[in-house]
């Protein structure tokens, strides 16, 4: 682009610079919740946390790569197309971000005015 590469241009490695500390951050809270999980101290509410901000960070990561592409990352011979088409998947799967934060939200504040169920 305008006679340099990519890689080149500062906002670019700005760019990447900032999505790869976020990754390294959401990786010791994954390794984190492993041991939670291995200690038997992991629950349905820290699962729903690591669901909720690794598929959001993924989902990030990917938009932002997939820009630096343009056009080609909608093709689907590049890798980069069906690294993002897989990144949209993993927010649904396992249960919606809406899901997830019901689940968070359940565990934060008491429910209230709730109807009884027969």
């Amino acid at each position: 682009m305008f006679g340099q590469t990519l890689a080149d241009f500062q906002n670019t490695r700005f760019k990447l610079a900032g999505l790869t500390a976020e990754v390294l951050a959401q990786r010791v809270f994954v390794d984190r919740c492993i041991e939670m999980h291995l200690k038997g101290e992991f629950d349905a509410v820290d699962a729903a946390c690591a669901k909720l901000v690794t598929t959001e960070l993924q989902g990030k990561v990917m938009d932002e790569c997939l820009q630096f592409f343009g056009g080609w990352g909608y093709m689907w011979e590049y890798p980069i197309a069906r690294a993002f088409a897989d990144a949209r998947m993993c927010r649904l799967g396992g249960g919606a971000a809406e899901v997830m934060r019901q689940i968070i939200g359940n565990s934060i504040l008491p429910k209230v005015n709730q109807p009884k169920r027969a």
